[in-house]
């Protein structure tokens, strides 16, 4: 069974791989459902799950890594914002500024991920807790939540990957 850390990063690249939302004209079903995702799944975990566990930790630098917690946190909040604009925009039928700014939404949030993987992930390992091995359970019962079906269309895993790296131990 893949860690919480390792199933994160395989989500990271799943998204970093969704480049196609800026290499096509803007959909608004399809951006709707993959930042449904990102925000009921993706961040649901993070924020549930992964960073409440990391924050308790007694790192050395436990006051400036949590600070960096709190700033990916509000780049989720600043992530959610420009999608939910976008969204906005598009009922609105303002496509020409939707259309400038789905490459924002694009970078901001592949590059959030990298600074996920650089300032926060690494440190998974350190963390020896009950927390650490229940959470995978945890992460998954909010996929469940959310839906297997469309978090395996999100993340572009087949059924039997998907098997694999949330089996029992």
């Amino acid at each position: 069974m893949a860690d919480l850390a390792e199933i994160l990063m395989i989500e990271h690249l799943a998204i970093k791989k969704s480049k196609w939302i800026v290499e096509k004209p803007y959909e608004n079903e399809a951006f709707v459902n993959f930042y449904s995702y990102v925000k009921q799944c993706h961040i649901e975990v993070e924020e549930k799950v992964c960073f409440p566990i990391m924050e308790a930790y007694a790192f050395p630098d436990s006051k400036q890594f949590n600070q960096r917690v709190e700033r990916i946190k509000a780049d989720h909040k600043l992530i959610d914002t420009l999608a939910a604009n976008m969204i906005k925009w598009n009922e609105q039928g303002n496509e020409s500024l939707v259309a400038e700014r789905v490459p924002l939404f694009y970078r901001l949030l592949v590059d959030h991920n990298a600074s996920e993987e650089t300032d926060l992930l690494p440190r998974w390992d350190k963390i020896q807790s009950a927390e650490v091995k229940s959470s995978v359970k945890d992460a998954l019962s909010i996929i469940e939540s959310f839906g297997v079906k469309k978090y395996i269309n999100a993340t572009c895993l087949n059924e039997s990957t998907f098997n694999y790296i949330f089996r029992a131990p």
